[in-house]
């Protein structure tokens, strides 16, 4: 061994130091595509505070301590609230990072859009809510259901 850099003779620091990197590299590949899209099962109604938690926790990697998540949480928590409140059973919660915001979209099998669109959402408060936190958001049919989904801003500007 070669005890003023610490490596047996037949090792290679340089070919360690690539493996590890290499190592870690993936380990943060791996990471950042976890934190890309957060799917969660709604189905057995899982609390609103689990929900948050976990997609603050997934959503958290990779972001500055000066980037809010609540306006996130708020629509989060108001479409999920909504599906538990209109669906027979609530499918899935998705959220997506996208180059121009954060998409959240919430799965229920009512086949009728019912609740009302992004024009007429001056009734409801929740939906109001989701309209002024959101770059835009709507409904849309899906094969056994609906998805009602929000693109959430993020920021991309920070003052040092």
């Amino acid at each position: 061994m070669d005890g003023a850099r610490g490596f047996a003779d037949d090792e290679d620091p340089d070919r360690l130091f690539s493996v590890n990197v290499d190592v870690e590299l993936e380990r943060l590949i791996q990471r950042v595509a976890w934190t890309a899209e957060v799917r969660l099962d709604l189905s057995k109604r899982p609390e609103l505070r689990h929900l948050r938690s976990t997609v603050a926790d997934r959503l958290n990697f990779g972001r500055s301590e000066q980037e809010p998540m609540g306006g996130l949480l708020l629509v989060v928590d108001e479409l999920v609230a909504n599906a538990y409140l209109h669906a027979t059973t609530p499918g899935e919660l998705r959220v997506t990072r996208q180059s121009r915001g954060i998409l959240v979209e919430v799965t229920d099998d009512q086949a009728d859009a019912g609740i009302p669109g992004p024009e007429s959402c001056r009734d409801t408060h929740g939906l109001r809510l989701v309209s002024h936190l959101s770059l835009d958001w709507g409904v849309r049919p899906e094969q056994a259901g609906k998805v009602v989904w929000a693109l959430v801003p993020v920021q991309t500007d920070y003052e040092t």
